[in-house]
């Protein structure tokens, strides 16, 4: 079955049958212990056609680090026929993972929608991202921008920032997208800007965001922006409020 054969190809171990390190497809007769293909009499070979590597082939039989260099290589290019210099780093990054069948699985992900790890990465290649935190903060969908700004911090692309200082302002323009009274984001935008992000940016500077504090700042704007809401309602607004509406 291609399931039990692709868990045989990607073992590795030392041959029981010939002591040499290699993939271990084949099982030996009595015991069942796992053995090599030469020790097994595969007649069929699994050494990939580029680097020699012995394991799971893919097209053109080629081994799965290779196929993913290949992928990566394609998607990174910057429409010269060479990767984009400023994301050499994060090529080295991922083709170097432990397993870099994880990475082809994560350029398949959501494949055919809008902001999956393919597309992304495309538009970094050719530069319509600019390689800024806030670029990444208006990105959707949020998770997968996340991952892939973790990603560029973690090999030195963008400088590194706290993670739930990220969290918040990508949070923020999905929010601000919900609100549906464009006057309201008039007052809410400013106050996350001026107020609230200030005091997070002071506070990872000091010491670190944790997870309480991220949820405070988004309390803050939430419960803003009901308040203007609920004014809304009592035909008011925050420069009209008076004292029956804070007593209210």
């Amino acid at each position: 079955m291609p399931c039990s054969t692709d868990r045989a190809v990607r073992t590795r171990g030392t041959c029981l049958g010939c002591g040499q390190e290699r993939a271990l497809p084949g099982l030996r007769p009595g015991d069942g212990a796992p053995i090599c293909t030469t020790c097994a009499g595969f007649s069929q070979a699994f050494d990939c056609s580029r680097c020699d590597f012995e394991g799971k082939l893919l097209g053109g039989r080629l081994c799965e680090r290779c196929t993913l260099t290949d992928r990566l290589t394609a998607l990174l290019d910057d429409g010269t026929g060479h990767i984009h210099p400023a994301l050499v780093p994060l090529f080295n990054l991922l083709v170097a993972m432990d397993k870099p069948r994880s990475g082809l699985a994560w350029l398949e992900m959501r494949r055919g929608q809008p902001g999956n790890a393919s597309q992304l990465l495309r538009r970094l290649g050719l530069g319509d991202i600019p390689l800024t935190h806030d670029a990444f903060h208006e990105l959707q969908p949020w998770r997968a921008a996340a991952h892939l700004e973790e990603l560029l911090m973690t090999c030195g692309v963008l400088p590194a920032v706290d993670k739930y200082l990220c969290s918040f302002q990508r949070w923020l323009p999905g929010h601000l997208t919900r609100i549906a009274d464009p006057e309201h984001v008039k007052t809410i935008k400013p106050f996350a800007t001026w107020r609230v992000l200030p005091r997070l940016r002071a506070r990872a500077e000091r010491s670190h965001i944790t997870p309480s504090v991220r949820r405070f700042a988004a309390e803050q704007i939430k419960y803003a922006t009901a308040f203007l809401q609920w004014l809304g309602e009592r035909n008011s607004t925050l420069a009209s409020c008076g004292q029956i509406d804070n007593d209210a």
